[in-house]
């Protein structure tokens, strides 16, 4: 047998067996790493590898009134003052005056020791709600409080979600026994700023669709999506417009973009509507970041009708930087946690809007707001 013979012969013997091995071990599939298979959801946190430009901010471009901050739990003022001047806010409205003995308390370390950089709302005392003639007792103490030097009503979210009587039943936001609420509103000039309902994602279920599942699992509170419990978001904009429809001589700011930020289509709508009505954009940017190019127009369109607000419970350089980069610059793809925590499992985009429009939206708007010609004058008893 020749030397070829013998080869192909070796051959024809080897090559089912190669066959059958399969692929190489080059080829083969990667082992998938321990532990993957068995990661939570509630554990995944991956870092972008994106290599990004960021725009250097030391302070907003226009001195700025902040319409809506928390400040119950701020210590030293006089810090927080200083941390205002470093990054131009000009002035901070605090949401948490409360009402009664605590509002005279709040007036007196902020709004009268630092005047012109605080500005203290009111609240609603609910402690009443169900006891005879409750909402007529609320308007006399509101009024009482106005007369104290609030210089606004704050409402939360609540009052329509959770507030009910004695006896059960939830007290709708058009609700007849808040009449005189809104009637004092108008007799004091005071602006509403009113927290109704929350982003979609809270009145929607808990489930595998559910964009903001992070948040949700962290916070399961925040969920409204029990509807033996809770109304839908669309009746509590209903209730809302219809109280906004009838009283046109009350200006109501909807907070948090009206809590229509998903949707700037209905929001726009609503502001159509209602020329009294107003919006705030604290803790939106993260809904707002996602549509830049949506979110710029509708800015732009609405330069006049939109407040700036953080939702901040300080003066913090980190959160105000996170704004500031949102409507001053065309950064892509940052980070909000810093200032109103995880919001959505996203990064957002600037707007960069035109320095006009930056002007009535940091201060302009707030001003004309909050510094009519005639803050004190009451209006004619309706």
């Amino acid at each position: 047998m020749s030397r070829a013979d013998i080869a192909a012969l070796m051959l024809v013997l080897l090559l089912p067996a190669a066959c059958a091995r399969g692929p190489e071990a080059p080829f083969a599939a990667p082992s998938r790493p321990a532990g993957i298979a068995a990661l939570r959801l509630a554990d995944w946190q991956p870092v972008p590898l994106l290599a990004l430009e960021r725009t250097a901010i030391t302070h907003l471009a226009v001195p700025a009134v902040d319409v809506h901050t928390h400040l119950r739990r701020v210590v030293d003022v006089a810090a927080e003052v200083a941390r205002m001047d470093a990054f131009h806010v000009e002035t901070l409205v605090n949401l948490d005056g409360s009402s009664g003995k605590r509002l005279l308390r709040e007036l007196e370390r902020f709004d009268r020791a630092y005047p012109g950089r605080f500005l203290t709302y009111a609240n609603l005392d609910l402690a009443l709600v169900g006891a005879p003639g409750w909402g007529e007792r609320v308007a006399a103490q509101l009024a009482t409080d106005f007369d104290a030097g609030a210089k606004g009503l704050k409402i939360f979210k609540e009052l329509g979600l959770t507030v009910r009587t004695p006896d059960g039943r939830r007290v709708a936001l058009d609700s007849p026994e808040l009449e005189p609420v809104w009637r004092t509103c108008a007799r004091y000039r005071r602006p509403v700023l009113w927290h109704v309902a929350d982003p979609a994602a809270f009145f929607a279920p808990l489930d595998a669709k559910n964009e903001r599942w992070h948040e949700l699992h962290e916070f399961p509170g925040w969920s409204f999506a029990d509807r033996t419990r809770f109304p839908t978001r669309a009746r509590l904009f209903e209730e809302r417009n219809r109280v906004i429809e009838r009283h046109p001589d009350v200006t109501f700011v909807g907070a948090h973009m009206g809590s229509s930020s998903e949707d700037l289509k209905q929001l726009a709508g609503w502001l159509d509507r209602f020329p009294n009505l107003q919006v705030d954009m604290s803790a939106s940017i993260s809904e707002l970041g996602r549509q830049p190019r949506a979110a710029h127009r509708f800015f732009v369109r609405y330069q006049d009708r939109v407040l700036f607000g953080t939702d901040l419970k300080s003066a913090k350089t980190a959160g105000y930087e996170v704004y500031a980069r949102f409507l001053e610059t065309d950064d892509d793809y940052f980070d909000t946690e810093a200032a109103n925590g995880r919001q959505g499992f996203w990064r957002i985009y600037g707007m960069r809007l035109p320095a006009p429009v930056l002007q009535k939206i940091y201060r302009d708007n707030a001003r004309r707001l909050l510094w009519p010609a005639d803050p004190d004058r009451l209006a004619a008893q309706p």
